[in-house]
């Protein structure tokens, strides 16, 4: 539908193949200029003499020049047809083309409404008329199979060069450059990802690929970037041996990476772990010991997913050791930043403290201004968990204005969620359910359905402490029917220990025992022995308010013993303070 641009002749000529042929199908004879599109009613017919007509009364240098737009599909830029142009005249086929006139041509086939300016600001940019390529691609037929070749490889071999300008646009630490690629990989997307496929037809470079995931990354479009990896490894497995172990050339260990990180980001661990495995192992028989050190970095991400903790860490020592071996300084910022963020899972803060630290001056020292942002925020959680609340608040705000400043809205989503919960714990109800309506209207903006869930459970937790309890138990539904629906069991337990407060506040203390002993049976699968303690508290004091004081020791002491191992002296005292009262 976006190729057809909304024009109603094309949309029902095109869509009427449907009823015959799958859309793949149906894309696919459009890309290669078949003729065989369903005639019922004359209406391709028709359509292709709207096009002939306009086409016929260009000039004969036109119609000739224009046929080197056939490749394109939906976006041409206008600004830059000259190095096409050059690309193409150092082929054999097009060394007498007046590619000195291919503007003019242009200019005839706006003229024309064959091609149209997309914005008033920048004419340079044209989409193009939907059913034109196809028209162009039925011309090509009488063409050569050579000169068929040629136009391919010319268009690949422009798209080689942009795609590799607007990768480093993106991953600029510049704002500003980086929304210009991403702006650009949008309009280009079709253009850039069938030159993607000739290089995969022909088993060569795949560096649009790269291109290509960093846009997805950047959009956060994570399953379209699953499915663009698969396709693209399935294809590379096949090309000569040679190829994927050529020490000077990494792309095949980049694809598997690539890969690696889409299961990881879409939470198949297993599969992860097994594609970063095959890269180390491919790593090896090529020597590249460096590298080897990004790939034991992000094992340690998975293996930390699966709660293999002690693995996770000596991953990431792995990954560290070689980076200090090699004096990779700058990259050693990223696994002091993800140490930071293992012990603090283990509730190591201060430690965690130090590791982001590290982080953070190497950023500091490297300029990487965005960068900073996340360690900004995870320095603000330290902070939060060691009750140093003004110091947590200006860490948030520091990244907020940073993730501002480069227009990266999604990830302030996270910022504005964690603001919710110092506002929270603050007792500022009001401005908290703020921040998190924030966050959700952001994740809802970007379509991010299982991070809502987070929302809604902190947006639970709010009305719960406001003491709307219906509204409370709707907010952690929501919640439950999110990670549900991504299978997720441990964040599924916090939620059913919410639905427990809830019920026990309204008094049905069997639907509150139920949902805490779910609670308790996710965290023990998991070994969250920190997460049990609050389980047990809470089973002890619904025991206590049963009058079941035999039940309501046990599960104190239970609590307590969890706490003692982790340190965590204020919620030991208040357990304490349960059990002496009992006691009494």
């Amino acid at each position: 539908m976006r190729m057809l641009a909304g024009y109603p002749l094309a949309i029902e000529v095109v869509l009427a193949n449907l009823a015959r042929q799958s859309v793949a199908q149906v894309l696919a004879g459009l890309d290669i200029g078949d003729g065989g599109l369903d005639r019922a009613g004359g209406k391709t017919e028709s359509i292709l003499k709207c096009v002939e007509y306009s086409h016929s009364n260009l000039s004969e240098e036109a119609q000739k020049l224009l046929l080197c737009l056939a490749p394109f599909s939906g976006f041409v830029r206008r600004d830059i047809l000259g190095l096409y142009a050059q690309e193409l005249q150092n082929l054999e086929p097009f060394r007498d083309y007046a590619f000195e006139q291919f503007d003019a041509a242009v200019q005839e086939a706006i003229n024309w409404g064959l091609l149209a300016p997309m914005f008033e600001r920048m004419p340079h940019l044209l989409s193009i008329q939907p059913i034109f390529p196809y028209f162009l691609k039925m011309k090509l037929t009488d063409q050569h199979e050579t000169t068929r070749e040629a136009f391919r490889e010319g268009f690949r071999n422009h798209y080689l060069g942009l795609a590799n300008s607007y990768h480093q646009l993106m991953k600029s630490q510049d704002a500003q450059q980086q929304q210009i690629g991403l702006f650009f990989c949008k309009l280009e997307y079709e253009n850039l990802y069938n030159a993607l496929r000739i290089c995969l037809e022909r088993q060569e470079s795949i560096s649009i690929f790269g291109c290509l995931d960093k846009y997805f990354e950047s959009v956060h479009n994570t399953q379209s970037a699953l499915l663009l990896a698969k396709e693209v490894c399935q294809a590379v497995e096949e090309y000569p041996e040679a190829w994927k172990i050529d020490r000077n050339n990494d792309q095949y260990v980049v694809a598997l990476n690539l890969l690696a990180y889409c299961y990881l980001q879409t939470k198949q661990y297993t599969e992860a772990q097994q594609m970063y495995k095959k890269e180390i192992e491919v790593r090896e028989v090529i020597g590249d010991r460096h590298s080897q050190a990004i790939t034991y970095h992000q094992l340690g991400r998975v293996a930390e997913e699966l709660h293999e903790f002690e693995q996770a860490r000596n991953y990431y020592q792995q990954a560290l050791q070689i980076k200090i071996e090699f004096n990779d300084r700058y990259s050693q910022a990223s696994t002091y930043h993800q140490l930071g963020i293992f012990s603090q899972k283990l509730r190591e803060f201060k430690q965690a403290r130090i590791y982001y630290q590290q982080a953070l001056q190497i950023y500091e020292e490297f300029n990487n201004r965005y960068s900073q942002a996340s360690t900004y925020h995870q320095l603000g959680i330290v902070a939060q968990e060691l009750r140093q609340y003004e110091e947590a608040h200006a860490n948030y705000q520091q990244a907020l204005q940073i993730r501002i400043e480069f227009n990266d809205r999604y990830s302030q989503a996270s910022t504005y969620q964690n603001l919710g919960r110092l506002a929270e714990e603050l007792r500022e109800f009001e401005q908290a359910r703020t921040y998190y309506q924030q966050a959700l209207q952001i994740k809802i903006e970007f379509n991010d359905r299982y991070s809502q869930g987070s929302t809604y459970h902190s947006l639970g937790i709010i009305a719960y402490m406001m003491r709307e309890y219906e509204q409370a138990r709707s907010d952690y539904q929501q919640a439950l029917r999110i990670y549900a629906e991504f299978n997720d069991g441990y964040e599924q337990a916090g939620t059913y220990h919410s639905l427990g407060t809830v019920a026990q506040e309204l008094h049905e203390y069997e639907q509150a025992r139920s949902d805490y002993q779910q609670a308790l049976q996710i965290y023990e699968e998991f070994n969250a022995r920190y997460e049990q303690a609050s389980t047990h508290h809470n089973l002890g004091l619904l025991a206590e308010a049963e009058g079941n004081a035999v039940e309501a020791r046990a599960n104190y002491q239970q609590a307590l013993e969890r706490y003692v191992e982790f340190g965590d002296d204020y919620w030991g005292n208040i357990v304490r303070e349960a059990i002496d009262r009992l006691s009494d």
